[in-house]
């Protein structure tokens, strides 16, 4: 009998997790056939996502209630298709208001089959009660910290570390010549990588303070090239952005499939909170990092949430690798002056580059790759 899996990502990150695993289980077994959720990276693996995940992305109180009702039909289709179709395993990644739903209706339905979370919710950082409610409707825990097994396993959760699987890809370009070519750069040119975000509520909260804190660099760098890689799930919020302020003519808009080559050319980069922040890390950028929430989501948010940094490079490192700002400190004068320094400033640039590095290389997971370890383990699920 032919065996099944079923992948759930509804945000861009999650996507390129998916797509990931996609990869790796086929290397695996070629006879296992994938199904799934989700966007572009998954689809350029041959699993085409039957639902639309553009606006699915959501963070916040307030974001949460205004999607509410497309959410949860998303959430209906979602758990309908996996019935109909009846996987041996579904694999939901990370979004844990989608996810958990999805869990429980499938449970309550009488899904038969293993459901397996990869990538915990934070509950380290708020809401340790999630961990009791993940541990009622899921099986199988893949988590991407080393000490997060503790605050499942009590509850009866299987829990297997098998590391972030941003560390699988690589980031650094050797061919820089040839980007330059492409982007129809010089090699002298500075370049700026903007990231506004994976979310129609991120997008629109940055947008202002991004492009005037470009137009505020123009003005000291006036031969500054800005790109910004853009996610096929917020592409649309991007156009109607665009419409909205001309402006944005002054950034060149590219395809998320050309972020590698983006990060290998940029002298800094300016971002949303997110997994970019990780995957610039990676190459070695020196990054400024930004965000804001809707003002009564961002009062409870500071209630509920221990760390004190909000980028999992700065959290890993307890130090401010990338220089964080918040609400009302997302502003062009605040970003402009850091982002000017590394601009102009050759060595402070190299040393942030350096630092940032040199701290990667301590967090990064040594042995297997990660899609490798989580593949092994959902084949083992599977009895293969």
């Amino acid at each position: 009998m032919t065996k099944s899996v079923y992948i759930v990502a509804v945000e861009s990150s999650a996507d390129q997790v998916g797509a990931g695993l996609i990869k790796s289980i086929r290397k695996k077994s070629l006879a296992i056939k994938m199904h799934g959720v989700g966007g572009s990276f998954m689809e350029s693996e041959g699993v085409t996502s039957k639902i639309d995940i553009s606006g699915l992305a959501i963070l916040g109180f307030v974001e949460a209630i205004k999607s509410y009702p497309r959410i949860i039909k998303s959430i209906k289709n979602t758990v309908n298709d996996i019935l109909s179709i009846n996987p041996d395993v579904v694999i939901l990644i990370d979004s844990w208001g989608f996810m958990i739903r999805v869990a429980k209706k499938l449970k309550q339905s009488g899904y038969k089959g293993k459901v397996v979370k990869y990538i915990a919710p934070q509950v380290w950082a708020m809401r340790k009660n999630r961990s009791k409610v993940l541990a009622k409707y899921i099986d199988h825990l893949l988590t991407i910290h080393d000490f997060e097994s503790h605050y499942f396993e009590p509850y009866g959760l299987s829990v297997s570390y098998v590391g972030n699987p941003v560390f699988d890809s690589k980031y650094i370009i050797p061919e820089k010549d040839k980007v330059y070519r492409n982007f129809g750069f010089s090699s002298s040119d500075k370049v700026l990588a903007v990231f506004f975000g994976s979310r129609s509520s991120e997008i629109n909260n940055l947008v202002k303070p991004f492009i005037e804190t470009i137009l505020k660099l123009k003005d000291s760098f006036p031969d500054l090239k800005v790109v910004s890689p853009v996610s096929g799930a917020v592409i649309k919020d991007i156009k109607q952005a665009k419409d909205l302020d001309k402006r944005l003519e002054n950034i060149i808009f590219v395809e998320e499939k050309l972020k590698a080559s983006v990060f290998s050319i940029s002298t800094a980069a300016l971002a949303c909170s997110g997994t970019v922040t990780t995957q610039l890390a990676l190459a070695g950028v020196p990054t400024v990092v930004a965000y804001r929430l809707n003002p009564i989501t961002f009062i409870i948010a500071k209630i509920l949430y221990k760390p004190k940094y909000i980028s999992l490079v700065n959290i890993s490192a307890n130090e401010e690798l990338m220089p964080e700002f918040l609400q009302k400190e997302v502003n062009s004068n605040n970003l402009s002056k850091e982002l000017k320094s590394y601009i102009q400033n050759n060595q402070l640039r190299s040393e942030a580059s350096n630092k940032i590095s040199q701290h990667i290389i301590k967090i990064k997971p040594k042995g297997k790759s990660v899609n490798n370890q989580a593949s092994e383990i959902i084949l083992n699920l599977m009895n293969i």
